[in-house]
């Protein structure tokens, strides 16, 4: 008698649609996940743009547009400088100006004397805000004093002349006078031009082209200890930024002071 095996396979399970809808739901959650964790560690790596640099002359035309924004502003530290206005939030705000105005400055200290550092080349970063009057001024966040090049006496006798220019003073004018300020013309400043090596021709003429009046007879070359030699020259008191600006001039002083007689023992 023969006996036949039958062989019955087993039907692969197939799965219901609810499942395979539940299994294509679940990595699609999954993928938006991992498209959202992509998305957000791409937006932490972004570089922050840098502070708008501007003049105080586009923020004052137009204060609105700047209002609540963060620029960097290069100028002038005018400390607590008058004829500018109340300050805008305390006592302490100072003033800072460039070629097109002035601003106040608050928030933060520059660190410098509000009468003896007036003129020192700064730059401040900050948020633009505007007082209830309309009037802008600047929330310091980040403070640089430059190196200029000009000595703080030369600067302090800048600043009496052009303020004994704007509003004169007999109490001023004396003072300027016990300085060893010349006082017959007050737009006119005489200076120590000090160079690394002697002024060349062309040198020369560039600063009569800006209207400065240089004597190179007077020029002392470089001795001893001293990195540098000097020359006198008679320049102008708007014309120092630009005479600051040139490659060749290495430091600018006072050519107005007197000077105390030393005793020989």
């Amino acid at each position: 008698m023969l006996a036949f095996g039958v062989s019955i396979c087993k039907r692969p399970e197939v799965k219901s649609a609810s499942a395979m809808d539940r299994l294509l739901t679940g990595k699609l959650i999954l993928l938006v996940a991992f498209l959202a964790v992509l998305l957000i560690t791409a937006c932490q790596q972004v570089v922050p743009l840098p502070p708008a640099k501007v003049t105080i002359g586009d923020i004052r035309s137009s204060p609105a547009a700047y209002e609540g924004k963060v620029v960097t502003i290069e100028g002038k530290y005018q400390g607590w400088k008058g004829g500018f206005g109340s300050p805008p939030v305390t006592r302490s705000d100072w003033l800072v100006q460039d070629a097109t105005g002035w601003l106040y400055v608050t928030g933060k200290s520059a660190g410098l004397d509000p009468l003896g550092d007036v003129g020192r080349p700064i730059k401040v970063t900050g948020l633009v805000r505007i007082t209830k009057d309309g009037e802008p001024y600047l929330y310091a966040q980040e403070i640089e004093i430059k190196a200029g090049k000009a000595s703080a006496l030369l600067l302090l006798q800048i600043d009496l002349r052009e303020k004994q220019l704007a509003a004169p003073t007999a109490e001023r004018l004396e003072q300027m006078k016990a300085m060893g300020m010349r006082t017959e013309n007050l737009g006119i400043q005489r200076v120590f031009i000090h160079l690394a090596q002697e002024p060349t021709a062309e040198q020369i003429d560039e600063l009569k082209a800006m209207g400065i009046i240089p004597y190179p007879d007077s020029w002392i070359p470089v001795a001893g200890g001293h990195p540098t030699g000097f020359m006198v020259a008679d320049m102008p008191i708007d014309k120092l930024d630009e005479l600051e600006s040139k490659d060749y001039i290495v430091k600018l002083d006072t050519a107005e002071q007197l000077l105390e007689p030393q005793s020989v023992p």
